[in-house]
C-alpha cells in the first residue's frame, strides 16, 4: 500500500536517492516554554507557596493562642468570647442608650446633641437650649411665668413629640394663659439626674414652677447598686476612659495580656461614697432636695409619681414580657414604698390612678410610655394641679 504521508521517489542524483518530504505543517499554537521561562514560573510558585504557608502558620498560631487564652480565662472564672466580640457586648455597645444618646454629659451621663437625628427634626419646629426643649411658642424671648418640666422618657419631648409638657403648653394657649413650658425630660433619667439637672441648669431659666414627673426609672436598673445617684451609663463611660474597654478582636488574648502586663498609666475612677439607701429612700431624698432647692430659688415644686400600667391598673398589658418581669417587679416594689410619701410631703402627688377613668389606648404597647391620648390626660391633670400657683405667678411683679 503506498505511503500517503511520505512519498519515496527512487532515482539517482549524484549517486544519492531523492526523498520528497510532505508539505510543511503549521506550528502548534502553544509551543513548550523555553527552559528559562519554566524556571521563572517555578520560582514564582515557590514564593507564593512560601507566603501562603507563613500566613497560614501565623493564623494557626494566633488561633492557638486565642483558644489557649480563652481556656485560661475560663479556668479563672472569666467568661470571654472567642476571636471576635460582638459590638453589643462591648461596654458602651451593650448599653441601651448607645443609639439615642451620643452626647456625653459629665454630670448627667448623656443628653441629646449634634448626632441625634430626632433632635435635628425637632429643632425645625421648637427651640432647643442645651438639653431643654421650649414647648411653648415664643416671640424672641421666653415669656414668664416659666413652668419647668423634668423626667425621663415619659416626659421627653424629643423622643415623643406628643409629650405631656407639649400638651400642657397647648392647654395654656387655649385658656389664654401666658407663660412658657420648658421641657428638660430625657429618656433614661431618674430623679437623681433630674436633681442634678435642676440645680445645674434648670434654675438658669428662673422658673416659677418646677414639675418632676417620674418613679418608673427609679425602680429599675438606672442607678449603680450602692451608688444610686450614678447612672450606669456614667460608669460605663468611666470604664472606657480608664482603659477597661474590652477588645473586639481576639478578646481572650487581649484580656489575658492586660491581666499580665500592667498599664503604663494608672488612671482610676470613683463613684463616691457607697450608700446603703434603698431606691425608695433615694427617691424621697431627691424629692426633698428638689423641693428645698426650688423654694430657695423662689419656685413652687411639684413631685408627681407617674402611672404605670402594671401597678394597680386596668390597662395592664397581658404580655408583661414586653418590658420584662424583673422591670415590673422592681417598679411595683418601689411604688409600694414611695406611695407613703404624698401622705408626708404636701409637694409630692400620687398620679398612679389618673388614667383609670380613661378608655383603653392611653398606653403604648410596652405599658410604660403613653400615647398622645394618655399624655393629654396627664397634661390636664398637671394644668389643674398647678393652676392656682400659675395664676399667682402671672400676677407676680417682675
Amino acid at each position: 500500500m503506498p505511503n500517503r504521508g511520505l512519498q519515496h521517489v527512487t532515482g539517482r542524483k549524484h549517486g544519492q536517492e531523492t526523498v520528497t518530504l510532505p508539505p510543511d505543517r503549521p506550528q502548534p499554537r502553544n509551543p513548550r516554554r523555553p527552559p528559562r521561562a519554566r524556571q521563572n514560573l517555578s520560582a514564582t510558585r515557590k514564593t507564593v507557596y512560601s507566603i501562603v504557608s507563613i500566613v497560614l502558620s501565623l493564623v494557626l498560631l494566633i488561633a492557638a493562642v486565642e483558644v489557649s487564652s480563652n481556656a485560661i480565662l475560663r479556668f479563672q472564672g472569666v467568661k470571654s468570647p472567642l476571636f471576635l466580640r460582638p459590638a453589643k457586648e462591648t461596654i458602651l455597645g451593650q448599653d441601651q442608650f448607645r443609639e439615642a444618646y451620643r452626647t456625653l454629659d459629665p454630670h448627667l451621663a448623656f443628653t441629646y446633641g449634634q448626632f441625634s437625628e430626632k433632635l435635628t427634626e425637632v429643632k425645625k419646629r421648637r427651640p432647643w437650649i442645651d438639653g431643654f426643649l421650649v414647648e411653648s411658642p415664643i416671640k424672641g424671648k421666653i415669656e414668664y411665668p416659666v413652668i419647668l418640666a423634668l423626667g425621663g422618657s415619659t416626659t421627653d419631648g424629643v423622643k415623643f413629640p406628643g409629650s405631656w409638657p407639649a400638651q400642657l403648653a397647648e392647654l395654656m394657649v387655649r385658656n389664654n394663659i401666658r407663660g412658657t413650658v420648658i421641657n428638660g425630660g430625657i429618656g433614661g433619667y431618674t430623679t437623681s439626674q433630674d436633681l442634678f439637672k435642676l440645680i445645674r441648669d434648670g434654675f438658669e431659666f428662673k422658673p416659677d414652677i418646677v414639675i418632676d414627673y417620674g418613679g418608673v426609672n427609679d425602680g429599675w436598673i438606672y442607678g449603680v447598686p450602692r451608688h444610686l445617684m450614678v447612672h450606669p451609663y456614667q460608669e460605663n463611660v468611666m470604664k472606657v476612659a480608664t482603659g477597661e474597654e474590652e477588645s473586639r478582636l481576639l478578646p481572650s488574648t487581649m484580656t489575658l495580656l492586660r491581666r499580665l502586663i500592667p498599664r503604663s498609666v494608672n488612671v482610676d475612677y470613683s463613684l463616691g461614697i457607697s450608700s446603703g439607701r434603698t431606691r425608695a429612700q433615694t427617691f424621697k431624698k431627691n424629692m426633698d432636695i428638689m423641693y428645698a432647692a426650688s423654694v430657695s430659688q423662689g419656685a413652687k415644686f411639684y413631685g408627681v409619681i407617674q402611672p404605670f400600667s402594671y401597678f394597680r391598673s386596668k390597662h395592664a398589658n397581658p404580655n408583661p414580657q414586653s418590658v420584662g418581669r424583673g422591670f415590673i417587679q422592681g417598679v411595683n416594689g418601689l411604688y409600694k414604698d414611695i406611695l407613703e410619701i404624698p401622705k408626708e410631703r404636701k409637694f409630692v402627688f400620687d398620679a398612679t390612678q389618673v388614667l383609670e377613668q380613661s378608655e383603653p389606648g392611653v398606653y403604648q404597647p410596652d405599658g410604660v410610655h403613653l400615647t398622645p391620648a394618655g399624655n393629654k390626660v396627664i397634661a390636664q391633670y398637671m394644668f389643674d394641679l398647678i393652676k392656682p400657683d400659675l395664676e399667682a405667678a402671672i400676677r407676680k411683679p417682675r
